[in-house]
């Protein structure tokens, strides 16, 4: 599905439209285009991951430059990474915030490995200011 190019502007209300546009951005992100950062997260961005994804004990919080090196070295050291939204986000335009599942796979020898989760946004002039992003692991045999 191509990204749309509709311009973010600050007066955007949140919309649904709005939130489908940036969930679109944002998974477009996370498939390797690490260049629509600058255009969708705003000034301070913090992404809060929920779950201990290195074995460390321990949750992560990102800024944009954490985040764009992170997607980049997962690109190239996944087969095969691909995430998609799941559905339109569910937008709450009172409170400038939405949520939206999104799944993930990628190779790992003869296994298709499957992680499913939600993401929680905050939107601030219309843009990502913070997400919340919360992971399942599930693993299948290809």
């Amino acid at each position: 599905m191509p990204v749309t190019t509709t311009p973010i502007t600050d007066s955007a209300p949140l919309t649904r439209e709005a939130g489908t546009r940036l969930v679109e951005r944002w998974t477009a992100l996370w498939n390797g285009d690490v260049a629509l950062a600058e255009q969708i997260l705003a000034p301070g961005f913090r992404l809060h991951f929920a779950d201990d994804f290195d074995g460390n004990g321990s949750a992560h919080t990102f800024g944009q430059d954490e985040l764009t090196a992170f997607i980049s070295v997962n690109s190239h050291a996944l087969t095969g990474l691909t995430f998609a939204a799941e559905a339109a986000p569910l937008v709450d335009s009172e409170r400038g915030e939405m949520a939206c599942r999104w799944s993930e796979s990628h190779t790992d020898g003869e296994d298709v490995v499957v992680k499913s989760g939600i993401d929680m946004f905050a939107v601030t002039d219309g843009r990502i200011s913070a997400v919340w992003s919360l992971t399942g692991n599930h693993r299948f045999a290809a």
